[in-house]
């Protein structure tokens, strides 16, 4: 197979509400589209800068993404693959290697999970995106019961610990505690403010807590963890802190996994498999990616092991999006049957 052209597209997504974090706020999703082409068939890939990386960081990225696209048209595939290492930005080579890969599978006729694991699911258990910890997110969360969901994420680390662990005590009230809560700080706390906050929430079903502490180090986040019954989670401390001291070191019990932070499937699943022989628990989460982004992180968290819950009930965040959003039903996202990802965009052929 050869590269015969790869075409970039850029798109702004409006989203219904602000997704506001601890660490950035937007109302809209910017991203740019990969198409590669060969032998009569397109794949596709999405390069969607985390927010927190800001304007700059967008840049950098779609600029990689050029110069990365212009490298590897008319190269056959394997040489193709071999030239991602030398493209810098991690968003870039994670859509890159997306567009690559889907082309490759849908030549095959094989759904790209079945290529990264034989015997991968074909529908994920999945959180409700509830947003942040707002006046509105205890409706946000009886709606998310309503539809199945059994674990639900919340952005904390927005107001005071003291009125924050109020507000998640009436929330867990108001859905009688039938719905476990993962909630980010997304590093919003200091280690007095995260322990205060966890006795006044003692009562309330947590299911974990991702990046509690605004000063992170493994020996801060051990203490922590030792005090607590539920996980905390790495997710982006995780190359400050250094994986391997992450994984030697047992601070804590979960690993976030964001392929467009890590650079790609191939690596992202050899830092999965170094995470679950740490006895780890692995999680692939999205970060209101359009569409297709969306659908390559379920195809790779398809192919992880374990029965995790992960973060991909985004796409509803959305105001519009460039490809019909995977389906999601009783808490699960169901996987398309089709080869590759399994969907294209609008006015594009799957």
């Amino acid at each position: 197979m050869r590269i015969e052209s790869i075409h970039l597209r850029p798109y702004r997504l409006p989203l219904k509400q602000p997704w506001r974090a601890a660490s950035a706020t937007i109302g809209t999703r910017m991203g740019m589209l990969v198409r590669a082409d060969g032998e009569g068939a397109s794949g596709w890939g999405d390069c969607a800068p985390l927010p927190s990386s800001g304007g700059e960081g967008h840049a950098r990225a779609f600029a990689a993404l050029q110069r990365g696209a212009a490298r590897l048209r008319q190269l056959d595939a394997e040489e193709a693959f071999g030239a991602l290492p030398e493209v810098a930005s991690a968003e870039a080579r994670w859509a890159l290697e997306m567009a690559l890969l889907d082309l490759s599978m849908r030549l095959r006729g094989l759904p790209l999970r079945h290529a990264l694991r034989s015997g991968a699911p074909d529908a994920l258990k999945v959180n409700a995106a509830l947003g942040p910890l707002d006046a509105l997110c205890a409706e946000r969360a009886a709606a998310a019961l309503e539809q199945g969901f059994a674990v639900a994420k919340i952005k904390v680390g927005l107001d005071s610990p003291e009125v924050e662990a109020g507000r998640l005590v009436e929330l867990s009230r108001r859905v009688e505690g039938r719905l476990r809560l993962r909630l980010d700080a997304n590093r919003a706390w200091r280690d007095d403010e995260a322990t205060c906050f966890f006795d006044a929430i003692a009562d309330v079903p947590i299911d974990g807590v991702e990046e509690p502490l605004a000063e992170p180090s493994l020996e801060r986040l051990a203490v922590l963890q030792k005090r607590v019954p539920f996980a905390l989670a790495i997710d982006e401390s995780l190359f400050d802190l250094g994986p391997e001291r992450i994984f030697t070191a047992g601070a804590v019990r979960r690993l976030v996994l964001k392929p467009a932070r890590v650079g790609g499937f191939g690596a992202s699943m050899r830092l999965a498999e170094r995470a679950a022989r740490a006895g780890m628990e692995v999680v692939a989460t999205s970060v209101v990616e359009s569409a297709i982004g969306v659908a390559a992180t379920a195809q790779l968290a398809a192919a992880l092991d374990g029965d995790a819950v992960h973060g991909l009930a985004t796409g509803s965040w959305l105001r519009e999006d460039v490809a019909e959003p995977l389906k999601i039903a009783g808490g699960r996202i169901v996987l398309p049957a089709g080869a590759g990802l399994g969907l294209a965009p609008e006015r594009q052929s799957a």
